[in-house]
């Protein structure tokens, strides 16, 4: 299969993997907005791939032990000894999912504007090992425009055609940590795409 070719319907089998419950989703960034969408992903049926470049919390959840608040660690343990959640570090782990959400920091600099680098990093590592048929979602908080600035141009370069031969879309964070009120399972999900 050629890429940029019509004969392939690669929404359509992407749609089919959620609808049946065959995706796999990648995470990047296992953060206090990722682990939660990692483990909302896991609990829901899916398999799930989680990268973080900290070794130490990566290490920290293939054990089962949360290190953040709002995951207990009751609640990780089943899904990462059943298989449905694993991390690693190397992006290269992520070759063969169906769809990645960056989940990644944008801390603001001493300017007031939001430090880009990690979105920039994500962006990049998650180029090189895209295929046709994924669907990148950017949840990192950040500045409209950037999934139209940074994440398609960035696919782009690769070859591939935004919007036929992978999808590419924004979903703001939705994540108030602590706040019990308000989480991944009862706040709901907007996602924007590019086609």
């Amino acid at each position: 299969m050629e890429i940029g070719s019509m004969s392939t319907d690669y929404r359509q089998q992407l749609l089919s993997r959620f609808s049946d419950g065959t995706a796999t989703v990648g995470i990047v960034g296992l953060g206090y907005v990722g682990l939660p969408l990692a483990v909302a992903f896991a609990e829901a049926g899916f398999r799930v791939i989680g990268i973080d470049l900290s070794e130490w919390k990566v290490d920290k959840l293939n054990s089962g032990e949360s290190y953040i608040p709002d995951i207990p660690t009751s609640q990780l343990a089943p899904l990462v000894r059943n298989g449905k959640l694993q991390a690693f570090t190397d992006y290269s782990a992520l070759e063969t999912v169906d769809a990645v959400s960056i989940c990644v920091p944008t801390p603001l600099r001493k300017t007031k504007d939001p430090d880009m680098s990690f979105v920039l990093d994500a962006t990049s590592h998650v180029a090189e090992i895209c295929h046709a048929g994924m669907l990148i979602v950017l949840e990192s908080t950040t500045y409209p425009g950037t999934t139209e600035e940074i994440v398609g141009p960035e696919v782009e370069r690769r070859g591939f055609i935004v919007g036929q031969d992978v999808f590419v879309a924004f979903s703001p964070e939705r994540i108030d940590p602590g706040n019990d009120k308000y989480a991944v399972y009862n706040t709901p999900k907007v996602v924007g795409g590019i086609t």
